[in-house]
C-alpha cells in the first residue's frame, strides 16, 4: 500500500476503459486492481507521521539547549510546513492536492497541539490543540480526493 490516497472515483476510472485500451498485464500474472481506501487508510495517509517525527526530534534538541533561540521552534515549525509536500511530493510520490493540503494542515495542527512556538502566544491554551487534534483528524479522514484531484 503507497502513500497516496485511493479515492472511489480513482477505482471507478481505472475499469471505465474497455480491455483493448488497458495497459496489458504481464504473461502469467494479473494486473492488481487498486480498491478505494477506506476511512482508516486515509486516517494513516493523511497524518504525516514522518514529518511530525522530524518536527519532535528538532524540538528535542532545542529543549535540551538552554541558550536555544525561541525563534528557531518557528524555524522547524516553518521547515516542516513547507516539508511536508515536499516529501510527499518527492519521496511518497503523493499528487493528490487534497492530500497535499490535509497532509500539511494535519501537521500544523499537531504542532499547535503539541504546544511548540504556538505556547509563548499570548492567549494560547494547550486545550484548544487538545480539543482541535481529535476532531481534525476525525472529520478529515472522511475526505476522499478523486481522480481529477492529481497534478
Amino acid at each position: 500500500m503507497g502513500r497516496a490516497v485511493v479515492g472511489a472515483a480513482d477505482h471507478s476510472i481505472a475499469n471505465a476503459f474497455p480491455e483493448p485500451l488497458r495497459e496489458p498485464a504481464a504473461a502469467g500474472s494479473v494486473a492488481p486492481q487498486e480498491k478505494p481506501d477506506t476511512y482508516r487508510d486515509r486516517l494513516f495517509k493523511y497524518i504525516p507521521a514522518e514529518v511530525v517525527t522530524l518536527y519532535l526530534g528538532l524540538s528535542g534538541v532545542l529543549a535540551t539547549a538552554a541558550d536555544a533561540p525561541q525563534f528557531l521552534h518557528w524555524v522547524i515549525f516553518f521547515a516542516g510546513l513547507v516539508g511536508t509536500p515536499f516529501y510527499l511530493l518527492t519521496a511518497q510520490n503523493v499528487t493528490s492536492r487534497t492530500q497535499l493540503v490535509i497532509s500539511t494542515l494535519a501537521f500544523a495542527v499537531w504542532v499547535f497541539a503539541l504546544g511548540g512556538p504556538f505556547k509563548d502566544l499570548a492567549g494560547y491554551k494547550q486545550i484548544y490543540g487538545a480539543v482541535l487534534l481529535p476532531l481534525f483528524t476525525f472529520f478529515v479522514a472522511g475526505i476522499s480526493p478523486g481522480r481529477a484531484d492529481t497534478k
